[in-house]
């Protein structure tokens, strides 16, 4: 019998480095302490680099390359997890302890079958073979509301959709009853309306078998809905910790503060800050580690380490001024609203896209305009279609029927048979530019390249200088001229791609998700700079996102997509107050929102 509120992980005075090349300790996480309950959710929340994933992973005792667990234990039900063999470990791991990372496709074994994958723990920690083995599979991935288990099992990852991999992932970590559940980003990249099925799932989950679960995420409006407490970390410490409600809505410490204006709001439009600077990439021992960052730094705050302090109601923060921090107003901007031109600068009619092989298709006589320098959004589910419109438009997928203009010219269908001004003037911005920017290039030279290409006006003398204006207007520093993709941050990334965007001077620029994968400050702070470079250069914007909030807050102007189609178009601010068609309103409903003030 599981009891509610039982502590099945201690977790107690945790520090972690990594060993760098000279021998010496990189202090990342340090005495960390927490306790899992059965039935409930923890939330550790905080920027990317803040020292989350590695403080999940060594709660369970699992080293990742380089890294050692400095001190602290880690205790399973009286049992200390950093003091066992790892033989004693990998018996635990799956079977008392279980872990569902943020990539169901690269956790998965794209070579074997569903049921092939699931049989191996059942076999290893339960003895469980043939039809006792087959059974339960079948009722696993009935708990996990996958539609007809048995076929499931026959089938390969690749198979399924973002969304159902994520559950085979969820029914692969449960297999075994495990008591822990470690869950790192496990709906960052699915679309709203299949992230709000699995956290359901996950709460159902949680409280039907007992777990006591760590839910990793930098997504704090989800944590808010989802945990029924939170913990929020910066530079390898935990900050702020209580009750989910009180750390959102009474927030004691300015880092918490900052995360929570970062967060986009489909009742809030516009509403976005971003925090300057970054995360120290180790602990900070002799003063308080954001201090640099905080906008009510005193100089007591940097000349000591600041402990944890709560007032007596389990609500605890790192902050010399934990008792004014709440009362002080929230942090919140707008950003720069589009003015659109009245002259219409791309016309798509009647676009009909399709894929061999599949049922019908992607994009079913899609219709829109886009007028000079206004920002359209378009939004939808995974599979909607939007992503492929998108493309189209660039001349990367060629349409099967329909046309698109631009300043009442038709294009050719793809972007080879278009002559270069066109090119310039349509510049696409992809989601992940880790496979955009070319690693062997350096930034200088992935900037300056579409200079080169397009622009007659720049002499070769001058492009240095003209990158180097770009990189200014993305803030960008200078000395990141000659540094390689893989030495930049995900957000610095990001903007590289933009400053090579901008570089062109287009007069239409297309975004693909470009902030789904980053962190709430840095897709703050990235959202602050398109708004403020599309009203600075006059250039138009279509941005193609899942998040509903991302795009009230960027576009004047959305388009909802479903099965290929638009269902619902509108200004975006009419359209979020009071969406008309069923499918609108049921992913404004899918959105987790932060708790009122």
């Amino acid at each position: 019998m599981t009891v509610r509120g039982e502590v099945v992980l201690d977790v107690d005075g945790l520090s972690v480095g990594y060993v760098r090349r000279d021998g010496s300790i990189n202090t990342v996480v340090d005495s960390v302490s927490f306790q899992l309950e059965r039935g409930t959710i923890l939330g550790l929340a905080g920027e990317s680099g803040c020292g989350k994933s590695t403080t999940a992973l060594a709660a369970i005792s699992y080293r990742a390359p380089g890294s050692r667990i400095l001190s602290g234990r880690s205790q399973l039900q009286g049992v200390d997890l950093l003091g066992l063999s790892t033989q004693r470990l990998r018996r635990i791991w799956g079977s008392k302890v279980a872990y569902v990372a943020q990539s169901a496709a690269l956790a998965l074994n794209p070579a074997l079958t569903v049921g092939r994958q699931l049989s191996q723990p059942l076999a290893v920690h339960l003895g469980l073979h043939g039809s006792a083995s087959r059974a339960r599979q079948v009722e696993l991935l009935e708990s996990m509301g996958l539609p007809d288990p048995a076929r499931a099992l026959r089938r390969y990852p690749f198979q399924f959709s973002g969304g159902q991999q994520q559950r085979v992932a969820l029914a692969l970590a449960l297999s075994c009853k495990p008591d822990v559940l470690i869950l790192d980003e496990p709906t960052t990249g699915l679309d709203v309306t299949t992230q709000a099925r699995i956290t359901k799932l996950l709460r159902g989950l949680v409280t039907d078998f007992g777990l006591g679960c760590l839910y990793v995420s930098h997504d704090l409006a989800l944590l808010a809905t989802l945990a029924d407490r939170l913990a929020v970390m910066y530079a390898g410490e935990i900050v702020e910790a209580g009750a989910a409600g009180a750390v959102v809505s009474k927030q004691r410490h300015p880092y918490t503060q900052a995360l929570l204006a970062a967060v986009p709001s489909v009742r809030r439009p516009r509403e976005v800050v971003g925090i300057p600077g970054r995360p120290p990439t180790s602990v900070v021992l002799d003063a308080c580690a954001y201090a640099p960052r905080c906008r009510y730094v005193l100089p007591a705050c940097r000349t000591g380490r600041v402990a944890m302090r709560d007032p007596g109601d389990g609500h605890a923060a790192r902050c010399i001024r934990l008792e004014e921090i709440e009362k002080l107003p929230a942090l919140g901007s707008e950003l720069a609203a589009a003015r659109p031109g009245r002259d219409v600068l791309l016309e798509v009619d009647g676009i009909v896209c399709a894929y061999t092989g599949a049922e019908g298709p992607a994009v079913n006589g899609v219709g829109f305009v886009v007028h000079g320098a206004e920002r359209v959004g378009i939004v939808g589910e995974s599979g909607s279609g939007k992503s492929t419109l998108l493309r189209a438009i660039a001349g990367l997928h060629r349409p099967q029927a329909g046309s698109i203009r631009l300043g009442g010219i038709e294009l050719a269908p793809t972007a080879v048979k278009r002559p270069r001004s066109v090119r310039r003037e349509i510049q696409l911005v992809f989601q992940n530019p880790d496979s955009s920017l070319n690693p062997r290039h350096t930034i200088l030279d992935i900037v300056a390249r579409p200079i080169r290409l397009f622009r007659d006006d720049v002499p070769r003398a001058r492009e240095r200088e003209t990158v180097q204006e770009l990189l200014d207007a993305v803030k960008l520093p200078s000395g990141l001229l000659y540094r390689y993709p893989a030495e930049l941050s995900g957000g610095q990334r990001q903007r590289v791609a933009l400053a090579r965007a901008f570089s062109a001077k287009p007069s239409l620029l297309l975004c693909d998700e470009v902030t789904s994968a980053l962190d709430v400050s840095v897709q703050a702070t990235i959202l602050e700079l398109i708004a403020e470079l599309s009203e600075q250069t006059q250039t138009a914007v279509v941005w193609v996102s899942h998040d509903l909030a991302v795009v009230r807050t960027i576009a004047n102007r959305a388009l909802v997509m479903r099965d290929g189609e638009v269902c619902e178009e509108g200004e975006t601010d009419e359209l979020f107050a009071a969406a008309r068609h069923p499918y609108t309103r049921e992913l404004l409903a899918a959105i987790p929102e932060l708790l009122p003030a």
